[in-house]
């Protein structure tokens, strides 16, 4: 989604801080399923179509069934583009 100055939503930012702090739950609790409850994001600049971005996430809270994740998505200058906080429930897979 863009708008006229072709500018990416917010929401597909959220979208990849979920996505890459889904992957780091899992990555830390093999054979579990992380489910996002709560995505909560500051974004402080555009993303232009085309642009490359980088995001990184920090385990804040590790615990049995919740991991709490800092993510930071930056540009291709490695200016800060959005700050967000995702919330995933761990849980165990039906047998």
């Amino acid at each position: 989604m863009s708008n006229k100055k072709k500018a990416k939503h917010q929401s597909k930012k959220n979208s990849v801080a979920k996505n890459i702090a889904g992957v780091g739950s899992l990555a830390i609790c093999p054979g579990k399923i992380s489910v996002g409850v709560s995505v909560s994001g500051t974004h402080v600049k555009a993303v232009l179509e085309g642009d490359v971005v980088e995001a990184t996430a920090t385990l804040i809270h590790k615990g049995k069934t919740l991991h709490t994740w800092h993510v930071e998505i930056k540009n291709s200058e490695e200016e800060l583009i959005s700050s967000v906080t995702v919330t995933n429930y761990i849980i165990k897979p039906r047998e």
